[in-house]
Parts: structure tokens; sequence; C-alpha cells
């Protein structure tokens, strides 16, 4: 296929209700703040990404390389631009709110000092561990059936991300390998990428977990528990061993094998874009 194919840009309008339910995941607010809490990054480090596939750009020859990395660039811009809408909305309605609005604050200075200060390669090690992460999560989220167990909107909003985190899996991993290269540079700089991002991720949660004793004590009972640990059980074991894949020196996002709801979900969600238009 063609990069035009495989990595459509798809215009979405997503909306958020002053009333939608935060716990969009069923009986879990812990998990449902994790991902809500995540997504408070994304209008930061999303365009973090652009600007480092932006200036890799300029060191690429390829032509069809050249087109899956503006693709990937103008996906990533409809992704921040739709979760900027949700967490505006979330930081109105949630006790949280200000303690989000510090940490955006820092996060936000933060990827702009390292656009400023660290060399491409780091950057671009960064943007790789980043993105091979969430293509191994995506594909375990849609493997487990995790969307069945949500809510609208926010159901939507992270099945569409998630789908095109799939699309574009190769366009990082890419452009590392041809601008700089480096098996060991790049897994070293992945593990510690990862769990820097995953640091920040529970730096929001916590905030949001903090901040509502009153949601959390109300999913405290037993069966909500084992419905819970049940799903992390079922998620670790499907995600874990394809995150770890991604460490191999024979990693290659083009051979990773793909779920089977990955095609209907785009079609699904190229038909919403359509409609919207």
């Amino acid at each position: 296929m063609s990069a035009a194919v495989d990595i459509p840009v798809r215009r979405m309008n997503f909306e958020f209700p002053d009333d939608m339910d935060l716990v969009f995941i069923e009986d879990d607010p812990a998990l449902s703040y994790f991902f809500v809490g995540a997504w408070m990054m994304l209008p930061y480090l999303e365009p973090y990404l652009i600007r480092t596939v932006q200036a890799a750009m300029a060191h690429i020859k390829d032509a069809e390389t050249l087109e899956e990395m503006k693709r990937f660039c103008a996906q990533e811009g409809q992704h921040f631009r739709q979760h900027a809408k949700a967490n505006e909305v979330v930081k109105r309605i949630h006790p949280s709110g200000p303690q989000l609005a510090a940490l955006e604050t820092e996060v936000e200075a933060l990827f702009a000092r390292w656009s400023r200060e660290k060399p491409l390669r780091f950057n671009l090690a960064y943007a790789e561990g980043f993105e091979s992460m969430t293509c191994a999560g995506a594909r375990a989220q849609i493997e487990v059936g995790i969307f069945d167990d949500m809510k609208e909107p926010l159901r939507g909003l992270m099945f569409w991300h998630i789908m095109e985190e799939i699309e574009h899996r190769t366009v990082c991993f890419d452009a590392f390998e041809k601008v700089c290269g480096g098996y060991f540079y790049r897994t070293a700089m992945s593990l510690w990428f990862q769990n820097h991002y995953l640091k920040w991720c529970g730096k929001f949660a916590a905030a949001m977990i903090a901040a509502d004793p009153e949601t959390m004590a109300r999913y405290d009972t037993p069966e909500a528990k084992a419905r819970r640990d049940g799903r992390m059980r079922r998620y670790l074991a499907c995600a874990t061993p394809k995150r770890l894949a991604t460490f191999l020196p024979w990693y290659d996002p083009r051979k990773v094998k793909l779920p089977t709801g990955f095609e209907p979900a785009r079609e699904h969600f190229s038909a919403l874009a359509a409609s919207i238009q």
C-alpha cells in the first residue's frame, strides 16, 4: 500500500460534554484516571514528536519515507487537538483541575526545552521509544477487547487514537534508523524514556485520585476489584510480550502481528471522519 492509504489523515470532531463520565472504564476509576492523566500530556508531547520528525525530515531523501513522516505529523496534530478539547473539560469538571494545570505547565516546559537543547538523536530515540510502546499497548488493547468495557465519548477518542498509533507505527523507527541508528542506544534510551513517560502519567493520575476520594471509595467493592484485577491480568499477559519484543535486535514494526479488530476500526473511523467533513 502507499503511504496515503496506510496513514490517512482523518479530521475528527469529538464532543466532550461537561457531564461525561471520567470513570469511562467499567468499575475502574484508577485505570480511567491513568489514561485521562496520560492524555493531559499529549498537547505538549505530540507537538514535541512533530517537531522531532520535522527536524529529521531534512536528513531524509527517500520520497516515500518523507510522505509517511508528513502524514505522521498530520495524524499527531489531529490527536493533540482533540485531546486538548477533552482536557479542558476534564480540568473544568474534576476537582484536580488546578493541580492538572500546574503539571501541564511543567510538561510543556520540559518538551519545549528538549526540542531546543537536546540533539536530534536523543529526541528521535524518545519518539521511537514512545511509539513502539504505544503500538504494543494499542495492539493488546484491541486484542483483549478493553474497549468493550468503556463509555463514550472517551472510548471513541481513545480507540481512534490508538488505531492510528498502529497505522503510523513505522515512522519514528524508520526516521531513527535512517538518520542516526544504533540498536544499543535505541534500546537503552527507549527503556529510560518509557519509564520517564509512565512516571509522568502516574503524576497526573495521582493528582486525580487524591482529589477525588469519594469516587475511589464508591468503586472499592470486592466485585469491582475482581473485575479490575481480571481485566488487568488479561491485558498484561497480552501486552507484556509485545512490549518486550520491541527491544529485540530484529524488531521491525512492519512485521508485528496486527489484531483482527484493527481493520474494522480503520473502516469505522474513516467513515466517521468522512461524515463530518
